[in-house]
């Protein structure tokens, strides 16, 4: 089935959580035992532990009963300053802290995302910090991004490296930045820092050798989407206050061009969606047709394309999410749609106007995806689209077997955990 982007912009209105005073550190408990179901339609909303009121449910990695919670200090909700938070979910204690080495520059908000992977043939979370090493007489401090290789089974820093950054913070406006790890391939960990405000610029990227713990190349203005087979997927944005942008493939250790699309586009925006494809949404100009396509991320070859009509709106993808198995889940304000991350093709969609109301897609795990509308959450098949669970008790954003990460009671806020139930 073809994914439809013509539907108007709808949405789903919900009541907001009422403010929460954060926890400063969980309430040990006796260990719990956690059933296992594969993959998780149900879990028990009454036996909530809730994580952190500033960090958002999709920013918590799980490694089995751990779950690895970035604290966010510069937010005013936060518990505790900047730090990634190890807790044992089976007894939600704290089993390790890791801070960066140095303090937060004063450039507003810090959003400063790890990213679970595989280092040396081992689980390995690699964690951004931004920060500034001291000045020193005339010379004033050096803003950087500090990487610490953690070990989620001993919650240990395997080791730390140092990113000198250039053009921030000051290219980073009241509204803050964000830096996240892109990917990792061949060795080389990919990480992108860029303005948080949506008008901002393309952001820069850096790849990190993660042996040697140097840095190999740097692109300024080219914002890293997504990593397969070698190559870093991004835009990058022409001259001018209005740039056309083009989605270009470098080589994650040289960084050389690998490919570029054959289009210059407005309002470009790639997401990962899978080990090898990614989604590129754009139009061809300021007034002119949208559209989707689905590349391989390796080649640039356009697998799939979806276009609009020239006066419908533009289609509004927020994310594109995989379900670490077949396929990846993408969304937007008016529409839901899912893709064989194998072959690039669409499987289903739901948009506004279409009889069914639009999920809000929290998650996808295995062949499931998590999302809530007016009616309360529910768990659709990530194959059909079609209803799977209707009263799932949660729409969780993270999830295993055993347990889910979601929202704070009652709301869309900060992070919880729930145990799964079937």
């Amino acid at each position: 089935m073809v994914l439809l982007l013509t539907a108007a912009i709808g949405g789903c209105s919900f009541t907001p959580i009422e403010p929460v005073d954060p926890i400063s550190t969980p309430t040990s408990r006796p260990p719990v035992e956690f059933k296992s179901f594969d993959p998780p339609t149900r879990f028990d909303a009454a036996a909530v532990t809730p994580l952190e009121v500033s960090t958002d449910a999709a920013e918590v990695l799980l490694h089995g009963t751990t779950a690895v919670v970035p604290i966010h200090g510069s937010k005013p909700t936060a518990s505790s300053g900047e730090e990634i938070r190890l807790v044992d979910l089976r007894t939600n204690t704290v089993r390790e802290v890791i801070k960066p080495t140095h303090p937060l520059p004063k450039i507003g908000t810090v959003i400063a995302s790890p990213a679970l992977t595989s280092v040396g043939g081992r689980p390995t979370v690699l964690a951004p910090f931004v920060g500034e090493s001291p000045g020193q007489g005339t010379t004033p401090g050096r803003p950087l991004i500090e990487v610490v290789a953690i070990d989620p089974e001993s919650g240990q820093a395997d080791w730390r490296a140092e990113i000198p950054i250039e053009g921030w913070p000051e290219n980073g406006g009241s509204s803050g930045v964000e830096v996240s790890i892109v990917g990792v391939a061949d060795g080389v960990g990919i990480v992108r820092i860029a303005d948080s405000s949506p008008s901002a610029r393309g952001g820069d990227t850096y790849a990190l050798d993660l042996d040697s713990r140097k840095v190999l190349w740097s692109m300024r203005g080219f914002a890293g989407r997504a990593v397969a087979a070698g190559v870093v997927a991004g835009r990058q944005p022409g001259a001018g206050r209005t740039p056309k942008v083009q989605v270009r493939g470098l080589d994650a250790r040289t960084g050389r061009q690998r490919w570029a699309s054959p289009r210059d586009a407005f309002s470009v925006d790639v997401f990962a969606a899978g080990p090898s494809k990614a989604v590129v949404r754009g139009r061809a100009d300021q007034d002119g047709k949208r559209y989707v396509e689905v590349v391989e991320i390796a080649t640039g070859r356009v697998v799939t394309v979806t276009e609009d009509k020239p006066d419908a709106r533009a289609p509004s993808p927020l994310d594109c999410v995989y379900d670490e198995q077949a396929i990846a889940v993408c969304s937007g304000g008016d529409w839901v749609g899912a893709l064989d991350a194998q072959t690039g093709s669409w499987l289903w969609s739901i948009t506004t106007g279409g009889g069914r109301l639009v999920p809000i897609v929290t998650g996808t795990w295995h062949g499931v995806v998590y999302g809530r509308t007016d009616n309360g959450p529910v768990v659709l098949d990530g194959r059909t689209g079609t209803d799977r669970e209707t009263q799932p008790g949660v729409a969780p954003s993270v999830v295993n077997d055993s347990v889910a990460i979601g929202p704070w009671p009652g709301g869309a806020l900060g992070s919880s955990s729930y145990p799964v139930i079937g």
